[in-house]
């Protein structure tokens, strides 16, 4: 099973934008030019039967969580598990100029290429457009975690919400047990994923049909 451990938080919550990795200290800062639009809150569209609504205020993120499984936020990121944990899932929302400015398509393929805690290099696939309301893109690949050598089936897919934000996630699947059925209900989570403005104050509501 692909157990929920301090390292694989570690390399979900990589998926921050921009893609984890070194910054060249002595290249000149470029302030990327925006055109930024007032993020308002979405509602959520119609929910897969036994979905239910689950709101980050603090991410500003809202999506349908499938049943029975464990939505948490940690650090900067939100966590999707699958009941036995064989589907990981986490979400983060990147607000900053650079990140609504950049090339989501090459964002996915970096993100991927940027994990951490898997043996040897990783390699993505070809980039792939991703059904969404808003714009995004896919790429999969295999790797084997460093730690318990299980082989995983990779997903990163990146979504920009035009002038607002960029939403990365993160998707581990245990490819020795497979486990399609979750991976579907993640991919449903995902597409039902909407933005809204941050309110750390607020926390997060489980319930509601606002979104």
């Amino acid at each position: 099973m692909l157990r929920v451990t301090p390292a694989l938080l570690a390399v979900l919550a990589c998926a921050a934008l921009p893609a984890c990795g070194a910054e060249d200290e002595d290249a000149e800062p470029i302030a990327p030019v925006v055109d930024r639009k007032p993020e308002t809150r979405q509602d959520l569209p119609e929910l897969p039967r036994g979905f239910e609504p689950y709101r980050s205020r603090a991410h500003g993120l809202g999506f349908g969580r499938p049943p029975g499984w464990k939505a948490t936020g940690r650090g900067p990121a939100t966590l999707l598990i699958a009941p036995d944990e064989l589907v990981v899932m986490s979400l983060s929302a990147d607000r900053s100029d650079e990140a609504v400015s950049s090339d989501i398509e090459g964002l996915a393929v970096d993100t991927f290429a940027a994990l951490e805690g898997y043996r040897g290099k990783l390699k993505p696939s070809k980039p792939r457009k991703f059904a969404h309301r808003y714009a995004g893109y896919q790429v999969r690949g295999d790797a084997r975690a460093k730690k318990t050598g299980v082989p995983q089936r990779l997903r990163v897919v990146v979504l920009e919400r035009e002038g607002r934000t960029v939403v990365t996630a993160v998707m581990a699947e245990n490819s020795k047990e497979k486990a399609p059925d979750e991976v579907k209900q993640a991919y449903q989570a995902l597409r039902s994923l909407r933005t809204g403005p941050v309110d750390e104050k607020k926390g997060t509501q489980r319930s509601g049909r606002s979104g």
